[in-house]
């Protein structure tokens, strides 16, 4: 098995203009972070299908034990770990241990359930793509490529390619240490995060452009909570995404206990200590048809008049910081 070869990430004071590597694109701060990029078929050589690279990012300085967290990334239909590094970035300089995983993703949930009338449509897709067994008559996820499974290998491998890196903390005997793992993801993968954590007990939730299960701008019929608390969800949407039921999704699951929906444009750095983040900016596309995805995708996130990502501020606020 051959070793990928880390890449040194090194960004100056203050900046979000110092790139990655010569192909990445920039993230903040004065630190230097190792970035390793791991084939999914290196993990688990059973894999062939979706086997686009996972994105991995690891803190400038490792927390001790019980403070570190991994921040699991999960794009959205047909989506690539490739495309959000700016986040992830951003997030391994907060203290993440961050992985961008790639997984079975071309079948966007309410597409495949738009025909199928039963209630739990949505749900036994999400179960199939995350658990990989068979739920779903949409959907074909064996147990080698479902979300829990890619990640467990990938973070194995890692563990013992780079011993000194800490990943150990996320594993245990039975696999997964769940309550050390934040999730996160962009419409497909921040409803696949929401759905995680109705399972599991996880410590951060943040759903962008998401859950956008539900149609006509009616909550998921799966929409509430279970093993993690409405205190631990974050979203983060355009105001002009398509995707009507993301709102009625976040009051679904109680977030308004936290404040109204708050616009990113007009608050402070704490947002008021909302649970909902808004925006109306301006695509980097120079279009509102790709408002949905602007809030996660590097291509598509707007930047200041400095070239910086004007989301920066929101998503510091949206991550939080590992142990607390």
């Amino acid at each position: 098995m051959r070793a990928s070869r880390p890449h040194i990430i090194t960004v100056t004071l203050g900046g979000l203009a110092v790139a990655l590597s010569c192909s990445s694109p920039d993230v903040p701060d004065d630190s230097t972070i190792i970035e390793h990029r791991v084939r999914p078929s290196d993990a688990n050589a059973a894999i062939t299908m979706f086997n686009e690279e996972h994105f991995v990012w690891v803190p400038p300085r490792i927390l001790a034990e019980g403070s570190r967290q991994l921040l699991l990334l999960l794009p959205g239909t047909n989506g690539r770990p490739a495309h959000g590094q700016l986040l992830g970035g951003l997030a391994a300089q907060q203290g993440y241990h961050v992985i961008g995983l790639m997984y079975p993703d071309d079948r966007a949930v309410v597409d495949v359930c738009a025909g199928d009338p039963a209630p739990d449509c949505m749900a036994l897709v999400r179960e199939e793509i995350i658990l990989g067994t068979d739920r779903s008559t949409h959907v074909a996820v064996d147990t080698n490529n479902g979300i829990d499974a890619r990640l467990r290998d990938l973070v194995r491998l890692l563990g013992a390619r780079y011993a000194n890196e800490g990943w150990s903390t996320f594993l245990d005997a039975c696999g997964l240490r769940w309550s050390f793992i934040a999730v996160a993801g962009l419409s497909q993968g921040g409803g696949h995060a929401a759905y995680i954590a109705k399972l599991r007990a996880v410590p951060r939730v943040i759903m962008f452009g998401a859950p956008a299960d539900g149609y006509g701008g009616n909550r998921a019929p799966w929409m509430s909570l279970g093993a993690t608390p409405a205190s631990r969800y974050f979203g983060f949407a355009h105001q002009r995404d398509p995707f009507t039921s993301i709102g009625p999704n976040w009051l679904a699951l109680g977030l308004d206990a936290f404040g109204a929906a708050t616009l990113v444009e007009t608050s402070g750095a704490q947002f008021g200590g909302s649970h909902m983040l808004r925006t109306d900016a301006l695509p980097a596309s120079r279009t509102y048809v790709d408002a949905h995805a602007s809030v996660y995708v590097d291509a598509l996130t707007p930047r200041g008049t400095d070239g910086k990502p004007i989301f920066a501020e929101a998503w510091r606020y949206l991550l939080g910081q590992p142990g607390r």
